[in-house]
């Protein structure tokens, strides 16, 4: 009573919380035994930051007892919490009240002198908004403000994270962002325009958009919106109605087209008022329409699709290459084909021919060692057509020595036949085959060309693929390595047509610029040179041509204004200007003729060759090797170095 300690004392003491200024938690072992008349508490702690503490003393049968008051503060900084929290907004509206993060201890108390740099960022993004204002912010008394932040998108759901250096971050509770729409501020391409066809209309249909600010839609808006073009690479000319009202704030442009083929073209929108817009890069492409071949020249004998659709054929048939039914008699002048099919197309290769019916059937008729009539077999020779196996519906088809290839209504490439330098272009080599078999790679093509060991074709975007023997750089690709499936031709030309020859190949773009590629025997390339050209060459003289056709030996084309021009090999008259003189660059053909196309043929190993003609009339007209009555004059034997009529008085 005197306040003398009781040194032999062992009374239990328990402290507790008297003062509690911040509803703090005392833990540890708050009742201890007295040792010597003293308890001893060692492991106390209270929770929570305050001023004014104080503890009581309580034991039984003693007077308890009240300390002296003391202070919690804050430990070391070790957490992120949002302390309050983002609320419901409006979409691109300011989240109100601020966000406020704080950083606090280990037990949950601000740690009120922390100055952390603080961010904020979009954890759960259901409508994968983006977030606007400041999101980084050094808190101020242990708490960061984030006053100007806001979401652009509605959706529900939403969350933001926490993160500061060293510290635990914290991810805040859910939230909703509606629709809230402002005034119309830009445009977009909702549907920009796609790769179209020159002239035709950009499907599907371009679209363009009224948004507010936020990129929120403004389906209110009946505004007038004008496309143009953007970057214009090609000189085109953008038709169709430029000009359209938004309907529920978007604006439909259906009949939209370009006229000239380019790459990277772009579009514009502007309106009145608004922030105009740009498209994506597109591109207009040229679709390749190859005119059926109603004369061809093959290796020593030639066919033709008269106006009735009936096929006729003269020259040799050592094989029954003429499809009349015999062998071994040559004709000097033109027969019918048996079988009473009606064609579309013809093309005569090496002692046999193949066509196309008018409903798209193929059939082939002549010589067959390597399965190149495709039926299944390598019956030596059929002396009438045969069908080509597999029930495909080809556009045209093109022979070679001892391989034909053909394209689809769907633009797929097949090919079959001999096989022994990948001609076939299936993937593989040495193995003939009797059958259709596709070309590898997938391309839609427009036409096909074969030669006697390549093939090359041009697909519906205009661009010239080749594949099998590179003999000479036949290929076109800058090597002569050859290739069993197709290769790109070399230096990015958009072509109409392309024409396989032997060890060489010829195109013509779109403008009518000529180009040849390979080898130069003779200056095929007619390019004033004997140079053989991995690459794409131009033709010399500047003619602007409407088709070009590669022989064995030599090539011919057609200008756009009727003239046929020859090159190369001239040894019999093939080049049909009266000479015998080869020409490595273009010589116009005699006579005066205007013409809508030509076919050249030829035999290897001899260096024989002839070629034909049809005028816009139809009127088939031949000159060069005339052997086996190939010109169909009536003659044999006799070269013709100038043009001279197909007797019979056919229109093909």
């Amino acid at each position: 009573a005197q306040g003398n300690t009781v040194t032999t004392a062992t009374t239990s003491i328990t402290l507790a919380i008297g003062t509690n200024p911040a509803s703090g938690t005392l833990a540890g072992t708050t009742t201890v035994a007295a040792v010597n008349g003293v308890a001893t508490f060692s492991t106390l702690s209270l929770n929570l930051v305050g001023a004014g503490y104080t503890l009581t003393a309580t034991a039984t049968g003693l007077t308890s007892a009240t300390s002296s008051a003391f202070n919690i503060i804050a430990g070391s900084a070790a957490k992120l919490v949002f302390t309050v929290q983002p609320s419901n907004a409006g979409a691109g509206a300011v989240n109100t009240p601020a966000v406020q993060v704080a950083v606090q201890d280990a037990q949950g108390n601000t740690v009120t002198t922390a100055t952390t740099n603080i961010t904020v960022a979009i954890g759960t993004n259901p409508a994968s908004g983006i977030l606007s204002g400041t999101a980084t912010v050094a808190a101020v008394n242990g708490v960061a403000t984030f006053s100007t932040l806001s979401l652009n998108a509605a959706g529900t759901g939403y969350t933001l994270t926490a993160s500061a250096t060293g510290l635990t971050g914290a991810t805040s509770s859910a939230f909703n962002i509606s629709l809230s729409v402002g005034p119309a501020a830009k445009l977009v391409f909702a549907v920009p325009p796609s790769n179209a066809v020159a002239g035709a209309a950009i499907t599907p249909a371009v679209q363009v958009a009224v948004q507010d600010a936020q990129g929120n839609a403004v389906t209110t808006a009946t505004t007038s919106i004008t496309v143009a073009i953007g970057t214009n690479p090609a000189s085109g000319t953008l038709s169709g109605t430029t000009t359209v009202a938004a309907v529920n704030g978007v604006a439909t442009f259906a009949n939209l087209s370009i006229n000239n083929p380019g790459t990277g073209y772009t579009l514009t929108a502007s309106a009145t008022g608004l922030t105009g817009a740009t498209s994506s890069a597109f591109n207009v492409i040229v679709v390749v329409v190859v005119a059926p071949v109603t004369l061809s020249a093959g290796s020593d004998h030639t066919c033709g699709v008269a106006g009735s659709g009936a096929a006729y054929c003269w020259g040799t048939n050592t094989y029954g290459g003429l499809g009349d039914g015999t062998y071994g008699n040559n004709r000097l002048t033109p027969v019918a084909v048996s079988g009473g099919l009606t064609f579309a197309a013809v093309s005569g290769g090496a002692l046999y021919t193949c066509g196309v019916t008018t409903s798209g059937a193929a059939y082939c008729w002549g010589l067959n060692n390597y399965g190149q009539l495709g039926n299944g077999t390598t019956t030596f020779s059929f002396l009438t057509p045969v069908a080509v196996s597999g029930g495909l519906t080809f556009t045209a088809v093109s022979t070679s020595d001892y391989h034909t290839c053909g394209v689809t209504t769907s633009g797929t490439a097949y090919c079959w036949g001999w096989n022994n330098t990948g001609g076939l272009g299936d993937g593989t080599s040495g193995t003939d085959r009797l059958t259709p078999v596709a070309v590898s790679g997938g391309l839609t093509f427009a036409a096909v060309s074969t030669s006697d060991s390549h093939s090359c074709g041009v697909t519906t975007s205009g661009a010239a693929y080749c594949w099998g023997s590179n003999a000479g750089g036949a290929l076109g690709n800058g090597t002569t390595t050859g290739s069993t499936t197709p290769v790109a031709v070399f230096g990015g030309l958009t072509f109409a047509a392309v024409s396989a020859g032997t060890r060489y190949t010829c195109g013509v773009t779109p403008s009518g610029a000529a180009y040849c590629w390979g080898d130069n025997g003779y200056g095929v390339l007619g390019n004033g040179t004997t140079t053989c050209s991995t690459i794409s060459v131009a033709v010399s003289g500047g003619l602007t041509f409407a088709a070009v056709s590669a022989g064995f030996i030599n090539a011919c084309g057609v200008t756009t204004s009727g003239t046929a021009y020859c090159w190369g090999y001239n040894g019999s008259g093939e080049l049909g200007n009266g000479t015998t003189t080869s020409s490595a660059t273009p010589v116009a053909v005699s006579g005066g003729l205007t013409l809508a196309a030509v076919s050249v043929g030829g035999s290897n190993p001899y260096l024989e060759s002839h070629t034909c003609g049809v005028t816009p009339g139809g009127a088939a007209y031949c000159w060069g090797y005339n052997r086996y009555g190939q010109l169909g004059d009536g003659t044999g034997g006799t070269y013709r170095l100038t043009p001279v009529a197909v007797s019979g008085g056919l229109t093909f």
